[in-house]
Parts: structure tokens; sequence; C-alpha cells
């Protein structure tokens, strides 16, 4: 149900997993929570739809679900011990992990979080694209020339936030590291169309400079993608993602419903936002800088933001600060170390980024796993 009111204390601008989590926290804990979205949900989201071991973990303990739980609700359709890395030359590496990888479809993942919040209590007004950010009053303005009043505004609104570009606009944050943003291009691949369909996840490299390919699982289809700086590729990401399928036997022309949208890749943002503004998620650039993990970051990125606010709800500066520190400490740290490794990676020429990786995985393959799933620092 729907009310007219207007104030609440916190507004969180974005349904997707970091909007859902911080609203379902929030609200459990007796705060007027007021969501807001362009779109309706379910709705479609261009994402590869991997989960790790960490990601499972932190919604087990947020949201008290179980892995067979988040199954028989059709979150996790389909895991894999396995998986394969790639080269453009067709030299790959296999490997089997201890711990699986999971895969959700992510219109049904992303509706069902935000259900989960509007359940808690948070209320949830589609249709509203933010269009004026005042923070000296504390309100948005949306599209539809609705002011709402929060006393903390979230902006969990996805790589290209307009949370952060009004904030950027007004000279209250650094501006877009544009050149840290990739390119993807996404599309899904009936299984009957696939010569040889596997039930594993699949990591490509060298048919695009500075980036990466993916062939994901899924139920009944493999989900299939690349990423990559455009401003250094030196062509269009649509070639690479042409050579991509070629590898796989696959014709470009197949292709009939091929996506594209931007991803942060290096642009997390620190400090993340202004006085009560505070950003999460993709809005915030926090996405893995390699390998371009993203959900974990919105989920944890939320939970910091809705712990900040719990523990110092009646001092703003105190919940920026303390969700500094937070972000700092737990994400930021590992994602400016990733950043660096993919610097290196990626400007060594030719086969050399699949080689280097290559080295890495069968020299110590339980420490990869292990940083990758969460079960210590990347670094």
């Amino acid at each position: 149900m729907t009310s007219n009111r207007k104030r609440f204390d916190v507004v969180v601008v974005g349904g997707g997993p970091a909007g859902s989590t911080a609203a379902y926290v929030l609200a459990l804990n007796g705060f007027d929570v007021l969501v807001v979205d362009k779109s309706t949900f379910p709705r479609d989201k261009l994402c590869g739809g991997l989960l790790t071991l960490k990601t499972v973990k932190l919604l087990e303990s947020i949201f008290k679900l179980s892995v067979d739980r988040m199954k028989s609700h059709r979150l996790i359709t389909c895991q894999s011990f396995n998986y394969r890395v790639v080269s453009s030359r067709g030299e790959s590496i296999n490997g089997r992990m201890d711990y699986p990888f999971y895969f959700v479809q992510r219109s049904v993942y992303d509706a069902f979080w935000l259900a989960m919040a509007q359940k808690a209590g948070a209320q949830f007004r589609t249709g509203e694209k933010v269009v004026a950010l005042d923070i000296p009053a504390k309100k948005i303005t949306t599209n539809r020339r609705s002011e709402f009043f929060g006393n903390f505004i979230l902006g969990a609104d996805g790589a290209l936030s307009k949370t952060r570009q009004l904030l950027s606009a007004s000279g209250r944050i650094k501006p877009h590291r544009r050149s840290e943003m990739a390119v993807t291009l996404q599309t899904f691949i009936p299984n009957r169309d696939i010569s040889d369909p596997t039930d594993f996840p699949a990591i490509h490299f060298g048919h695009l400079r500075w980036g990466y390919a993916w062939s994901f699982p899924g139920e009944n289809f493999r989900i299939l993608g690349v990423a990559g700086l455009k401003n250094k590729a030196g062509e269009p990401p649509r070639a690479g993602f042409q050579r991509f399928l070629e590898s796989l036997n696959i014709s470009l022309k197949c292709v009939s419903h091929l996506k594209s949208h931007a991803l942060p890749y290096g642009n997390y943002l620190c400090p993340p936002g202004c006085g009560n503004v505070l950003l999460l998620g993709d809005a915030c650039g926090l996405a893995d800088p390699l390998l371009g993990e993203g959900i974990y970051y919105a989920h944890q990125s939320a939970g910091l933001a809705a712990q900040a606010i719990l523990s110092y709800s009646d001092n703003a500066q105190a919940v920026f600060e303390e969700y500094t520190r937070l972000l700092e400490q737990d994400l930021i740290a590992d994602l400016r170390f990733l950043r660096v490794l993919r610097q290196i990676i990626f400007s060594l020429p030719g086969s050399w980024p699949f080689k280097i990786l290559s080295v890495i995985l069968k020299t110590m393959p339980s420490r990869c796993e292990a940083g990758l799933h969460g079960l210590h620092s990347v670094k």
C-alpha cells in the first residue's frame, strides 16, 4: 500500500540489492523507510548473476535465509564447483573448488529482496526518477514533481547513479572517473543453440583489451557477455564480443537480444557521498576492478551504511564518518589492490594477461579460491 507521506527517516534511491538490503535492515529496526525507483519490478538487469560464498554467507546473516531456502524460492537456479579460464588462443585451465559458485536470474533476485524490504515495513514508490537533490533541505525531487524528505538519503541507483551525478555537479564529491567505467555487452543463448553447453562458468581473456568475457550457466541457457574499458580498447566492444562468440562457434547474427550497460571498473568513490547522503553499491563504484563482481559489494555496502545509521542516527556527520571508515576497512582496501593488479595484468601485450593469471591459478589455486570466496583478504 502506498501513502502520501513525504517525510521519512531514510529515503533510498534505487530498489536493487543495495537499496533493498539497506531498506530491509533499517525498517526491521524501526526506521521509517521509503524506497523510490524509476522502474517497476521485476525488471531486467544486465548481470552475469554469479554469487560467491561470501555473498551467500552475507545473505544468510542479513536475511536469515539459508542456501536451501534461497533455492526453494528460485533465487538460486544452479551452482557449480567447476570453472574454466580460457585464452583467445584456445588454451584453458580447468579447476574445481571446495565451495561452489551460485547463479541467479537478476529480475527474480532483485524483486525478491525488494519484497523482503517491504515486508519489513519499508514503503516503495515506483516510476519515481530522481531529478534534483537538496542536501540542506534533506530532500529529493522526482520527475513526477514528488518531493520526499529523509534524515538520510541513500543513493543506490546503479552505475550511472543520478544521485552521484547530482552530488558531483554541485561540487560536493569528485566527478565520475569515466575512464574507469567499463562497457558491457550481454546476451542469453538457449542451450539448444550451443554445440557444447556446459554447466560450469568460464572466464575468457584476449578477445578484447582491458577486459574479459564470460560464459555462465542458467536455467536452459548460457549467459554470454564481455566487459572492458572502452577508452583503452582501441575498438568498439562489439568487435571483441563478436570474436568471443566466434570462439564458441556462435554467429553474432544469431543473437537477437544484445544489451549494453555501464559497469564500475575501478570507479570506487571514497569518501562515499556527502553529509547525510551516502552512496551504496554500483552508485559508489563498488565492483571488483579485475573480474567485475558487484552483487556482494552491493549487499555489503548497504549493510555497512545501515550499521552506521543504527549506531549514530542522531548525528549525520558521525554516520558519514563511520560509513566511510567501515567501507575503507571492509571493501575499499581490497578494491584498491585489485585495481593495481588489473593495471599490471592488462597493460601486458598479447596473451600475457592469460599467462600471468594461469601461473597464479596453477601455483596457488586454494589461495585464489579463498580470496575470491572471501575466506581471507584478496591481498
